[in-house]
């Protein structure tokens, strides 16, 4: 299996590709991706991938890439899209997190519903929505936190579904 990841080099996509026994490709700033100006050339490397994992959050970008890999993808039934989503789309704008985050986060899940239910897709598409986690975007914070790795585990426990099996959506977080 070959997977596709953005944000590859800290936090929750260090810990996927610390994990996985998998061929990875990684998208990060640190090997020259800036998300919101790779997005074309992010989905054309990851064409010969089973997997993508749209991970790296930088605004309007996540929901970008999801759409460009769903377009690229989505008539074919050995692929599979991973996006990692927030648990914060349940709570008020701005009641636990930035107000601009809280909205990307409900605008990707609108956005990835919709290709859920409203289109005749082959690929699987999953969403990761988890609390907060001990990475540095959420250095300050007081609340109960996952770690990076549990939410790899998570993830690649819904890769390892059989194909035909598509999670949909999954929250998680600390009680």
């Amino acid at each position: 299996m070959k997977i596709a990841i953005t944000g590859h080099t800290k936090g929750i996509g260090k810990a996927c590709v610390d994990l996985f026994d998998h061929e990875c490709i990684g998208f990060s700033r640190s090997n020259g991706f800036d998300i919101d100006k790779s997005i074309t050339s992010i989905v054309r490397a990851s064409k010969d991938c089973d997997v993508f994992i749209n991970n790296a959050f930088n605004y309007h970008s996540q929901i970008k890439m999801f759409q460009e890999m769903f377009n690229a993808w989505q008539n074919d039934s050995t692929k599979t899209i991973i996006n990692v989503g927030s648990r914060t789309k349940y709570y008020p704008v701005g009641g636990t997190n930035s107000p601009d985050y809280t909205r990307e986060k409900r605008a990707l899940h609108d956005v990835v519903e919709s290709a859920l239910f409203y289109s005749k897709k082959k690929c699987r598409v999953i969403t990761i929505n988890p609390g907060y986690v001990d990475t540095e975007m959420t250095k300050g914070k007081t609340a109960p936190m996952l770690s990076a790795t549990k939410i790899a585990e998570t993830i690649k426990w819904c890769m390892d579904q059989p194909q035909e099996v598509e999670i949909g959506e999954i929250s998680i977080w600390v009680t």
